[in-house]
């Protein structure tokens, strides 16, 4: 880590079973020596050391506070998915002074419960078929991500509304720049950047073409120059 004294922290949330390093390397790379990066791993994730456990989403937001309190000034976070997307819209509701912008990958708001529980519900399935992403998490978590995944999974369920819904109004509320940055192959995430504006006046959005999910995986050079820009226009602004 690289922390450079003109420039605010940059946090990178991950989103669900992955680490900071893994969902960002392409992002750490080109701004280590450039920018502070800190690669977050979430509770339950990686190298954290807190594991999984009951309202995870509320857990996981008290860890994101702490980190950015323990560097001493307000930064940049960067989060994907619908894991670290939204924890930084919380954490920039609840928190104004420790976030100076948002930047979510992978994302769109207004998810319906329905849609977010049936996708979770057909996670585990789906990874118990493929043995070599079985191993792939056995080695990034250890055995415990699938506590994670069941946590994640009952608070969800539990309690969607208040913990992973990022309502469309909730974006246009907060005192805070925001980008969302989406490729083209998941029609409601291109549809949420290509039309980011309806979310308010300080919601911007950029769409990478031929990009999917993880656009920081598919193009990542598009995908750094285009946060970097917006990070200039905020800094301007």
């Amino acid at each position: 880590m690289n922390r450079q004294a003109d420039q605010p922290p940059v946090y990178l949330l991950h989103g669900l079973l992955g680490t900071g390093y893994g969902h960002f390397s392409g992002q750490i790379r080109a701004w280590e020596g450039r920018y502070p990066v800190v690669p977050v791993d979430l509770p339950g994730h990686g190298r954290c050391r807190l594991d999984a456990g009951p309202d995870y989403l509320d857990t996981a937001l008290n860890y994101v506070t702490t980190i950015i309190e323990r560097f001493g000034a307000p930064g940049r976070l960067v989060a994907a998915s619908y894991l670290g997307g939204p924890l930084a819209v919380r954490c920039a509701a609840a928190r104004p002074d420790l976030v100076d912008s948002l930047v979510l990958t992978g994302f769109a708001p207004g998810l319906r419960r329905d849609v977010f529980v049936t996708l979770l519900a057909g996670f585990g399935p789906l990874v118990d078929a493929d043995p070599a992403l079985v191993a792939e998490y056995d080695r990034l978590h250890g055995t415990r991500w699938r506590a994670t995944l069941a946590a994640f999974t009952a608070h969800v369920e539990r309690a969607y509304e208040d913990t992973a819904l990022v309502r469309p109004e909730a974006l246009a509320a907060l005192d805070t720049d925001t980008l969302l940055i989406n490729g083209t192959l998941k029609s409601v995430e291109l549809a949420a950047a290509r039309d980011a504006g309806r979310f308010g006046p300080r919601v911007h959005g950029h769409v990478i073409d031929g990009a999917g999910h993880i656009a920081s995986h598919d193009a990542p050079d598009e995908f750094n120059s285009a946060v970097e820009a917006f990070w200039r226009k905020e800094s301007r602004q």
